[in-house]
């Protein structure tokens, strides 16, 4: 795997006059200034709040704020996890060094990308139906994950337990979509022609949630530094550019290639990404607090 001219596991010296080292220098600034964020305890919701009123809303189903706090959670785990693959810090001696990697870093920020915008889509919406209507698409969302996994699972490894699993699953199923009538929504779920259960409802993918995500004030190109990382995620050619056999078109003549394992590359990808952390927090400490009336 070529690393940008290192060889794996060679250090180099954060900062100094070197284009990678002034980006590693900036990307571990972007890092250092996430440390408040990172190192909160999981905060109490208010009784009252407006994340409150709908963790109250969807009691029989499951509890939102869980889930937002799961994100905010897997956030900042993948967020300490880059910090700590990247760089080897001297606290002590004032300096630190760096670490090429050529796809793990981009597995990482992908995840926060879609940690903390999950975060925001659920609770960005002024009207409190729309606010909702979102969370309990995500509540959907989880039943349905939960419900693939063990359904597989148990068919495979515990027949014995597969049906009354399955009929769990169902009643969560129904409840939820109970929750969406008295809500005056559409149902989330709904029985197939060969009476599985599938989705009745949009806006559950990443992809979606990005392109809704669009029409708040956040990183226009939030939507395609996401698609990169996945691509380099999911070890796809086109985003790492190892058997250089597509063009980069951001270059000036459109036929250069991109090296992989540049820290400036990935400093683009953390300048559009590392800024949603801070702004997931504010917005869940937003709608999880009683504000006095003024």
């Amino acid at each position: 795997m070529d690393d940008g001219g290192a060889s794996f596991g060679q250090m180099r010296a954060v900062g100094g006059a070197d284009p990678e080292g002034r980006a590693a220098l900036a990307i571990l600034q972007m890092l250092q200034e996430l440390e408040p964020w990172l190192q909160r305890d999981q905060p109490a919701v208010e009784p009252g709040s407006p994340l409150a009123q709908l963790d109250e809303q969807f009691t029989a189903a499951q509890s939102v704020s869980s889930l937002l706090r799961q994100s905010l959670a897997a956030a900042t785990d993948n967020v300490l996890a880059l910090r700590r693959l990247l760089f080897e810090e001297h606290p002590g001696q004032g300096t630190a060094e760096y670490r090429l990697q050529t796809h793990a870093p981009y597995s990482l920020v992908r995840t926060v990308i879609e940690c903390t915008s999950t975060v925001l889509w659920a609770l960005l919406p002024a009207e409190g139906a729309e606010r909702a209507r979102r969370s309990l698409v995500l509540i959907a969302r989880d039943v349905f994950n939960a419900a693939s996994f063990w359904d597989a699972y148990l068919a495979d490894f515990r027949p014995e337990r597969h049906a009354r699993a399955m009929e769990y699953f169902n009643g969560l199923r129904r409840t939820v979509n109970e929750v969406a009538e008295s809500l005056e929504l559409p149902p989330i779920f709904a029985r197939k022609a060969d009476d599985s259960w599938g989705y009745a409802t949009k806006n559950r993918t990443q992809t979606s949630i990005l392109k809704d995500l669009r029409a708040e004030d956040l990183p226009p190109s939030l939507m395609y530094v996401w698609q990169f990382c996945s691509g380099h995620s999911h070890g796809l050619e086109w985003a790492a550019m190892g058997g250089a056999r597509y063009p980069d078109p951001f270059s000036e003549s459109g036929t250069g290639t991109f090296r992989a394992g540049s820290m400036e590359q990935l400093q683009q990808m953390c300048n559009v990404s590392l800024g949603l952390v801070p702004r997931a927090w504010d917005v869940f400490d937003a709608q999880r607090r009683v504000w006095p009336l003024l």
